[in-house]
Order: C-alpha cells, then structure tokens, then sequence
C-alpha cells in the first residue's frame, strides 16, 4: 500500500511539473494602419505615434501565439487628455473601446477596425493590445499613442495676453495676479463644452503643475473671448522661481498656443 502511495505520489509531481506553464504568450504586429511614425506626446518624443482624423479608421491584425493555450486579449483605447489629467467633456466624443474576447489553441490571428467617431473630441489618446494564455500568464503589451483630430474643425485658437504686460515679474504669495487677453478661432468658441481657458503653475525646482484657474467658455461666446480675472497666490507656496501659464481649449479641444510668465515669489 505504502509502495502504490509512494508511486501515486511521484507520478502526481511528475504530472505537476509537466504540467506547469511560466511562459508568456507573444503578441506580433502584422498590420497596422496608418503607420506609425515618431511624435511628440506631452512634450516627450515616442516612436510609436498614429496620426488619426475623424474620417479615419485605426485598423490593425495582429498574432497571437503561445507554447500551450492561450486565453484572451484585451483592446484598450482611451483618452490621454493632458497626459491623464483632464477628462474630457460632452458634445464631441471622446473616443473609447474596450474590448476582451476568448481566444482557443496556440495559434491566433486578428484582424480588427476602429473607426474613428465622426464628432471625435481632439486630444491624444492611448491604445494598447493585452494577452493572456490560459495559465495566466500575461504577454508583453503592445503599445500606440494616437493623435487624433476632428475633420470638421482643425485649427487652433490663438491666445494673446495684455496683463501682466511682463513676462517676468516679482509677487508676493497671498495677493492676486490679474490676467487679460484675448482668444480667437476660426469657429464659435462656445459651441461645444470643451472651450475652456486654464492658468496653471510650477516651480522651477519640483516642476509640480497645479491647475490655479479654470473657467469653461460660455455657450454664447462666438469667435473672440475677452478675458480678465484675478488669481490668488496660495499663502502656504515657498519662496522661489514659478512658471505661470495660460492655455485655452477650443471646442472640439484643440489647444492654444501658451503663454508663460516667470514670477519671483516671495
């Protein structure tokens, strides 16, 4: 008995052994298009940049392939708005998939198309191909910055300012900064909800971006935006070198040209 136990036992590690999986499936590219090409995304460069339109559609094949059994994939595609920061906001579409399908034996091919939404919201956007097989074992991640585009409205609004009337100045922390200026387009600035106007702020020692003032652009508002509002300087900042910056948004989210000021906090 002891002699069949033992004997059960070996053939169980065996098994056991034979029977482990510690290898990842692979994911391999076929087709993509349009192609990808280097890019600037949230001012660093990336290889892998898809310039995409409204009129457009992200088609790609792609093989899967594994030692044993493979499981699923997972097409991820979702906005990168001012690098994850803002989220986008309604009468344009933020463009989004998420997709997880089974997958059987050790072999895949797929072939697949997203067409791009006719009212897409204009931003940068991530898109990822994931893997799993069936032991669990996750592939390494494919990996595409899209810039996206709406065909029906391409051109950027252009920001001036008048106040401060230096781009280098001294403040002392707790009292306000007045800001005016004008922003212009080509298209009603309040026809969607994206128009907004933003003043943000860093020191130049931890480049910490905090969003100081954000004021969304009135549905009435046509091709010119007069703006004049103060911004208080928080009370608790160090001393220091800070970078002010203005920046507007368009309806359908194309972005401004910036304008930066240098402030000497105290």
């Amino acid at each position: 008995m002891k002699k069949i136990a033992a004997f059960l036992s070996a053939t169980l590690l065996i098994q056991s052994c034979t029977e482990s999986d510690n290898t990842s499936p692979v994911i391999e590219m076929i087709g993509l298009s349009p192609t990808p090409a280097p890019g600037l995304v949230c001012g660093q460069m990336e290889e892998n940049v898809i310039t995409l339109s409204s009129t457009d559609t992200l088609e790609f094949t792609f093989r899967l392939t594994d030692d044993k059994e493979l499981s699923q994939y997972k097409i991820d595609l979702h906005n990168n708005f001012d690098c994850h920061g803002h989220s986008g906001k309604t009468e344009t579409t933020d463009w989004y998939v998420i997709s997880i399908e089974d997958v059987v034996g050790s072999d895949q091919t797929i072939t697949q198309k997203l067409p791009v939404p006719v009212d897409v919201t204009t931003g940068m956007y991530h898109f990822s191909i994931q893997a799993t097989d069936a032991a669990g074992n996750n592939a390494q991640s494919t990996f595409f910055a899209l810039n996206v585009t709406n065909a029906d409205d391409t051109e950027a609004p252009v920001l001036s300012t008048s106040v401060p009337s230096s781009s280098n100045f001294s403040a002392q922390k707790g009292t306000s900064i007045n800001f005016q200026g004008t922003l212009t387009d080509n298209n009603p600035l309040g026809a969607g909800t994206n128009g907004r106007l933003e003043l943000r702020y860093w020191s130049t020692t931890n480049q910490t971006v905090v969003t100081l003032f954000e004021e969304d652009i009135d549905n009435a508002v046509t091709e010119t935006y007069n703006f004049n509002f103060d911004s208080d300087i928080p009370s608790t900042v160090a001393d220091g070198t800070y970078i002010f910056e203005l920046r507007a948004f368009d309806a359908v989210n194309n972005p401004s040209n910036t304008v930066q000021f240098t402030v000497e906090i105290f």
